[in-house]
């Protein structure tokens, strides 16, 4: 069996070990996407995000629309502001709800699925908070 030089070091590389230990050589050849950042917003400049339920609708951002919202009064969370079942936008309703206005599935506030045609939760994205700058993140 012919095998390139790639497979070779793939296959053949149990261990690497490194000046700080072990290392598995899957985590040294990984192919996973790096997480980039899509939106970063200061909480100082958007009054509303002061209330858990608060919410602010990013139109334009590399993952489209997005939903960043208050969820407690220590984080926020950041979501895609499409419904999965028919792409409809969705609306933030109360601070514990939204919905689709197209076929009205309904979600918690942090994306969940509770109820409706759609079958999933809405997308969602890792959401850091820090010296009161919220940065979401792709992966």
């Amino acid at each position: 069996m012919k095998t390139n030089r790639r497979a070779f070091f793939r296959t053949s590389l149990q261990w690497v070990t490194l000046s700080s230990g072990a290392l598995h050589a899957k985590e040294l050849f990984s192919q996973e996407k790096q997480s980039r950042t899509i939106a970063t917003l200061k909480i100082s400049d958007y009054p509303v995000l002061e209330k858990v339920g608060g919410f602010v609708l990013l139109e334009d951002t590399p993952a489209g629309e997005l939903l960043i919202i208050r969820t407690t009064e220590n984080e926020f969370t950041s979501l895609s502001n499409v419904c999965p079942h028919r792409q409809c936008h969705v609306r933030v309703i109360s601070p514990e709800l939204i919905r689709c206005p197209c076929h009205q599935s309904a979600y918690r506030i942090d994306g969940t699925y509770i109820r409706g045609p759609a079958k999933a939760s809405l997308k969602k994205f890792v959401t850091r908070t820090e010296g009161g700058i919220i940065t979401t993140l792709e992966k």
